[in-house]
């Protein structure tokens, strides 16, 4: 009598873990669904921004080079006299 009661408890339990199964694999295929419902909304609502234009390199002439060297000569002999204005 007793290993009747055990068989029929095993039975029991087994069918609740099939059905537990059967619920477990369904609701991981809703959320799958809806991960990708939600992708796609939010796709739809908010595209991907494009990427932005590189910027073109600068060509300089000879003549903004010369004004460029000529400005740095200046700016350097200055901060050299303050630094020897300050020394002494």
């Amino acid at each position: 009598m007793k290993n009747l009661n055990i068989f029929r408890r095993l039975n029991e339990l087994e069918t609740a873990n099939l059905h537990l199964q059967v619920m477990l694999k369904s609701t991981r295929m809703e959320l799958t669904a809806l991960k990708s419902g939600v992708t796609i909304l939010h796709n739809a609502i908010r595209p991907k921004p494009k990427a932005a234009p590189t910027p073109k390199p600068k060509v300089k002439t000879t003549k903004q080079i010369l004004k460029q060297q000529e400005y740095a000569r200046k700016y350097y002999l200055k901060k050299k006299a303050e630094k020897l204005a300050v020394a002494s």
